[in-house]
């Protein structure tokens, strides 16, 4: 498989978030489409910018239809340096992505 490329990211590092020591429920709302093709979308929670299975906490694989986007929710336990991506894992031209990840209280 080629490389994936990343659409959209949230770093936990950069964004101001303290995450409690032993970790901490977020909620996450991915949003993806694409205007063309079918697209094959990786939306990851990891625990280093490597994208090989060994940074990856949690994977989840999703498709697409053409001319359509899709909305996804997930639960995560993070710790301090976790990320969260969207990758496209399929070869078309144009997609989109976002991700918006809150605390759970």
């Amino acid at each position: 498989m080629r490389s994936q490329s990343l659409l959209a990211e949230v770093d936990l590092n950069g964004s101001n978030a303290t995450i409690k020591a032993g970790g901490e429920a977020w909620g996450v709302t991915w949003v993806v489409g694409t205007p063309s093709t079918l697209g094959t979308f990786l939306l990851d929670h990891a625990s280093s910018t490597d994208t090989t299975t060994s940074g990856i906490r949690n994977q989840t694989i999703v498709e697409v239809s053409s001319g359509q986007s899709a909305q996804f929710y997930t639960k995560h336990n993070v710790a301090a340096g976790d990320r969260f991506r969207v990758r496209l894992a399929s070869s078309i031209v144009s997609a989109n992505a976002k991700i918006i990840a809150e605390p759970l209280v």
